[in-house]
């Protein structure tokens, strides 16, 4: 096998899926060796910031990859996104929408093949600025979105679409909509939302298909928005999602936008692609910044 010459290093948490770290770093370890002419592998330990590493060895390999789930991507995102580094994902962790969106496989060999051959895109990335401050590179859940996000951490003796289906139907008993100045690039409005998502990627939550129009290149985000409904009637829509809106929920809109503006009379819970941003967030600036990261995907 004929090795590339582009350096790699391969960011694993060992925490992610249900895998013994041991024998992933050990396949890991070989197959970077196989592929590459220089590549690290290193287990992330839990005191190390992953975005601040990420960036520091973005500095001396051309490619870095995410080895684990959603959460392991939003972190090295945030490493990589002011920098010149491509960024490769493992999928190796129980949630892996984001290596869905760039055709990325389960399979550990079938993802080495694309780590190694496949095309390397310029995607855009989601920035927020405000009460908090990051990057997302598949959805910006925020109230009932960000909230259950925050339940189904809780549900740890289950994986899948499930633990975020619990996650929000408790969400949706505890949180009943807000007020929302929304300003986005079409229009102004302030009404009571109960659902707001910046999506970059079409999926969250393993199987929820919010935003089947979204594509990571466009340079637009699809902002999607349910204003307050019933209890009930938010557990009728959930399994739907599944498949996608329907055109029959009048609550629900999606629109295009570059920049997005949330300004919130009370306190929201957030997530960035499945990682807790925050519980008590009422004012947030939101950007598409279009090419933002060089990512190797499986297209």
């Amino acid at each position: 096998m004929k090795k590339s010459r582009s350096s790699i290093c391969f960011l694993i948490n060992p925490a992610a899926g249900r895998k013994d770290p041991e024998i992933l770093t050990g396949l890991i370890q070989q197959e970077a060796e196989a592929r590459w002419d220089s590549s690290e592998v290193i287990i992330i330990q839990p005191s190390q910031s992953v975005a601040e590493l990420a960036k520091l060895k973005a500095e001396k390999f051309d490619i870095v990859v995410a080895c684990g789930g959603d959460g392991t991507v939003n972190s090295v995102v945030n490493g990589l996104a002011e920098t010149e580094a491509t960024m490769g994902v493992l999928p190796i962790g129980t949630g892996n929408d984001f290596a869905k969106a760039i055709h990325v496989k389960r399979s550990l060999t079938k993802s080495f093949e694309i780590l190694e051959k496949g095309k390397v895109e310029a995607v855009d990335l989601i920035h927020y600025s405000g009460d908090r401050e990051g990057w997302s590179a598949n959805t910006l859940g925020i109230g009932l979105d960000g909230l259950a996000n925050f339940y189904s951490r809780s549900y740890k003796w289950l994986t899948g679409p499930i633990v975020y289906m619990l996650g929000a139907i408790k969400a949706a008993w505890v949180f009943r909509g807000c007020d929302i100045r929304l300003k986005t690039d079409d229009k102004e409005t302030t009404e009571k939302f109960l659902m707001l998502t910046v999506c970059n990627g079409k999926w969250e939550g393993g199987k929820f298909y919010l935003a089947p129009e979204a594509i990571l290149t466009d340079g637009f985000a699809n902002f999607v928005t349910i204003k307050k409904i019933p209890f009930l009637k938010i557990l009728f829509y959930l399994p739907f999602f599944r498949w996608g809106p329907r055109k029959w929920m009048k609550e629900l809109n999606t629109e295009l936008s570059r920049h997005i503006e949330i300004k919130s009379s009370c306190e929201l819970s957030v997530h960035a692609d499945g990682e807790h941003v925050g519980s008590n967030i009422k004012n947030l600036m939101i950007k598409i910044e279009p090419g933002k990261l060089r990512v190797i995907t499986g297209y």
